[in-house]
């Protein structure tokens, strides 16, 4: 099984919550994991994110991303993004972390990627945690993810903290932060 076959039918382990517009006027289904989903279908998309970088230069392995995909209280939401049956990526937040919001993975998988799923899921993210009332929203990203930083800034994110070491000795993660209020 791959991360791209059958997932939205997952006999309701997923909660739709809203439709992403892309830049070239499709949609993306952003749904909420409410039961576990097969244990197929979260290897294999666990498996997909693990075989992109950050997660590659790290070595992580895919069992230990499977977590992302397992549902979860009001406090740390999971979910995923489908285009038709198909997943295109994975977002996980944890709420109410320092006066908003912590992002704790965006992964858009490879074949979705330059679509504008990232942009449009921050867009969403954003809209949620203002309608909370969220002061901000926090997320880290490695140093050599240059696109993951690019994409961040691009939404209004500053950099505030570098933590050299924090995931594997010689790198460093940025810690970056969008203030709401």
């Amino acid at each position: 099984m791959t991360a791209r076959q059958g997932i939205a039918s997952a006999n309701g382990a997923l909660r739709p919550v809203a439709s992403l517009q892309l830049r070239d006027g499709a949609t993306v289904t952003l749904s909420r994991i409410v039961a576990p989903l097969a244990a197929g279908h979260a290897l294999a998309v666990a498996s997909a994110i693990v075989g992109m970088d950050p997660w590659r230069r790290y070595g992580f392995p895919p069992e230990r991303l499977t977590s992302f995909l397992s549902p979860s209280d009001e406090t740390t939401p999971r979910y995923l993004m489908c285009s038709g049956e198909d997943v295109a990526g994975l977002m996980a937040v944890k709420r109410n972390w320092m006066f908003g919001s912590y992002l704790n993975i965006l992964a858009v998988l490879p074949a979705y990627q330059g679509r504008g799923i990232g942009s449009a899921a921050l867009d969403w993210l954003e809209a949620t945690a203002r309608a909370n009332g969220d002061r901000n929203q926090f997320v880290v990203t490695s140093a050599f993810n240059s696109g993951g930083l690019k994409l961040y800034t691009r939404h209004g994110f500053t950099p505030i903290a570098e933590m050299p070491g924090l995931i594997a000795d010689g790198e460093t993660e940025i810690l970056l932060r969008k203030r709401l209020a």
